[in-house]
């Protein structure tokens, strides 16, 4: 893990840097997530899960017992069960989660809020993790949780990842083939680059869809990485947008 943690470190600090990228234009964006696993499996891997993320700012909010009152009201909106309970209060946020599992769907409901001159900026994020065989479920519960965000007049940043596999311990020449595959069929221009003796990591743009990011004054919505497992004969393969948010 230590070869290639550092690229995984790298991608966690963009990350922190594309909190604020927002959907295109403001409007309503369709599922990605059939997309980017059709494109996966065309380069010759197994689908195994897809984690989608969506991420609401819901503005200021003046006490703790108004975060609370946000979380039961958007829990009752969205129709997700909720606790009550509070599961932390430090460095100045308060945090607010509930889990729970449908049609094979894992469903975290989770409200933020971190203190910012006496007020609360708070968040509503929504997690949703499956597998391919779970995907028109997440896509339809994806646009329910966008059309009642919507309808109020917020529109969720949304970030999707698919990791897949395959049953061959590659060379970085062959994951860099297969990740060059992915960015043919998503018709993707190649951004920025990074590998080691396992690991490879590309980052573009496609026209598919609209969200994207900043990197270096121009437009991202497209990361594809690959590690080789260095117990197994397999190599992993993540395919996110705008950038892959889980460890790869």
């Amino acid at each position: 893990m230590g070869k290639w943690s550092g690229f995984v470190m790298l991608a966690m600090v963009v990350i922190l840097g594309a909190i604020y990228w927002m959907p295109a234009q403001a409007k309503e964006e369709k599922p990605v997530a059939a997309k980017l696993l059709r494109a996966l499996e065309e380069s010759g891997a197994a689908g195994e899960t897809i984690q989608v993320r969506a991420r609401t700012a819901m503005g200021l909010v003046e006490s703790p017992d108004e975060v609370k009152r946000l979380a039961e009201r958007w829990a009752k909106q969205l129709e997700i069960p909720f606790s009550h309970v509070e599961i932390s209060r430090k460095h100045q946020m308060i945090v607010y989660q509930s889990e729970t599992q449908k049609e094979g769907v894992q469903l975290r409901y989770e409200v933020s809020a971190v203190s910012k001159n006496g007020s609360f900026d708070t968040y509503v994020v929504l997690h949703l993790t499956g597998s391919p065989q779970t995907l028109l479920y997440m896509e339809e519960m994806q646009e329910t949780f966008a059309k009642a965000l919507k309808k109020a007049n917020f529109i969720p940043q949304i970030s999707t990842c698919i990791r897949g596999m395959y049953n061959d311990k590659m060379s970085v020449d062959q994951q860099e083939g297969r990740i060059l595959s992915i960015f043919r069929t998503l018709e993707a221009t190649e951004l920025e680059r990074l590998q080691d003796e396992t690991v490879v990591s590309i980052s573009g743009h496609t026209r598919m869809w609209g969200p994207f990011i900043a990197l270096n004054g121009q437009k991202m919505n497209l990361q594809v990485a690959t590690h080789r497992d260095s117990d197994a004969e397999k190599t992993w393969i993540t395919v996110g947008t705008p950038i892959i948010t889980v460890e790869y």
